[in-house]
C-alpha cells in the first residue's frame, strides 16, 4: 500500500508541475507569436493534455479492451465540463466571446456525430470521417482566427519555451498513468471494487492535466487558454481519438454506453455550451458541477 500510495503523490507531482511548464511554454510563443491564447488552448495545449487519454486509447483498443477505450473518452469529456470548466469560471470569472461560441458549437456538434455512430459501433469509415473533421477544423482555426494580445508574459528564447513545452508534456504524459496505476492499486489495497475504479478514476485521471493546466491557466489570467483547453480536449478525445484509433481497429460500443453513457454526456455537454453564451462565473460553474454529479448517478448504477 505504501508504494501505490508513494506513486499516486509522485503521479499528481509530475502533473503539477507539467501544467506549470506546459501554460507558461505556451503563453511565453503565443506573446512572441501574437497567437490568440484561445486558439492554443484549443490546439497544442489540448493536444498535450489529451495524451494520456490518446495512449490509453491506443492500449486498450490493440488489446481488444474497447469498453475502456471509449468509456475513457465519453468519461473524460464528462469530466472536463462538469469538474474542469466548472473549476475554471469559479476561479476566474469568463465573459465568452465568438471564438467559444464557435468551438463550444463545434464539440456539440462532433458530440451529436459521435453519438450517433457509437449506436452500431464506429467503422472504419465512421473513424475516418471523425479523423478528417478533427484535421479541417484545426487548420480552418489557424486561417480564420484573428492575431491577439491577449497574452502579456516575460519574453524567453524559443528554444527554453520549446524545452518548456517538451518536458511539460513529458511529465503529463508519464505522469498521469502513474497516478491512475498507483491510485488503482491502492483503491484495490484498501478493498474497493475494481470494476467502479477502472470505470471512474481512469476517466477522471487522465483528465487531470486538463484540470491543473486550467487551474494554472485561470490562476495566471489566461482564462482563454483554460477554457480553450477545455473545447479543445474535448474536440481531440471526440473526435481525433476515436478517429485515429478506430482506423486501427472499428471499435466495438456496448449498448449501455450507447443507449445510456453516452446519450447522458450529450445532455452534459448541451448544458455546458447553454451557459457559454453569457458571462460565466460561480453560478455557472455550480451548475456544471451539479449536471456532472446528475450524470454520474446516470450512469453509476449500470457498472454493476
Amino acid at each position: 500500500m505504501l508504494f501505490e500510495f508513494l506513486g499516486t503523490l509522485l503521479g499528481l507531482g509530475m502533473l503539477v508541475w507539467g501544467a506549470n511548464l506546459l501554460v507558461d511554454g505556451a503563453a511565453g510563443i503565443a506573446s512572441r507569436k501574437g497567437i490568440n491564447g484561445h486558439v492554443i488552448g484549443v490546439t497544442l495545449i489540448a493536444t498535450a493534455t489529451s495524451l494520456p487519454e490518446f495512449v490509453t486509447a491506443i492500449t486498450a483498443t490493440i488489446s481488444g479492451n474497447h469498453g475502456i477505450a471509449v468509456g475513457n473518452v465519453v468519461g473524460s469529456n464528462a469530466f472536463n465540463l462538469g469538474i474542469v470548466l466548472a473549476v475554471g469560471v469559479m476561479i476566474i470569472p469568463f465573459l465568452p466571446n465568438k471564438l467559444v461560441l464557435r468551438d463550444g458549437w463545434m464539440v456539440m456538434i462532433a458530440t451529436m456525430l459521435f453519438a450517433v455512430f457509437a449506436i452500431h459501433g464506429i467503422s472504419r469509415i465512421e473513424a475516418l470521417v471523425l479523423f478528417s473533421l478533427f484535421v479541417i477544423y484545426v487548420f480552418h482555426l489557424f486561417r480564420t482566427t484573428e492575431i491577439s494580445g491577449e497574452i502579456d508574459v516575460k519574453k524567453k528564447p524559443y528554444i527554453s519555451l520549446t524545452i518548456m513545452i517538451l518536458f511539460g508534456t513529458a511529465l503529463l504524459a508519464f505522469g498521469a498513468p502513474i497516478l491512475v496505476t498507483s491510485a488503482v492499486g491502492l483503491s484495490g489495497s484498501l478493498g474497493v471494487e475494481e470494476s467502479l475504479i477502472a470505470l471512474t478514476l481512469i476517466a477522471a485521471g487522465t483528465s487531470l492535466p486538463e484540470l491543473l493546466t486550467a487551474v494554472v491557466a485561470a490562476v495566471k489570467g489566461h482564462e482563454g487558454m483554460a477554457i480553450g483547453n477545455v473545447l479543445g480536449s474535448n474536440l481531440f478525445n471526440i473526435l481525433l481519438i476515436p478517429g485515429f484509433v478506430g482506423l486501427i481497429r472499428p471499435l466495438t460500443v456496448s449498448n449501455y454506453l450507447a443507449g445510456s453513457v453516452i446519450p447522458a454526456m450529450l445532455i452534459l455537454t448541451l448544458l455546458a455550451i447553454v451557459l457559454t453564451r453569457k458571462k460565466m462565473s460561480k453560478k455557472e460553474g455550480v451548475l456544471l458541477l451539479l449536471g456532472y454529479m446528475t450524470f454520474a448517478v446516470l450512469f453509476l448504477p449500470g457498472m454493476f
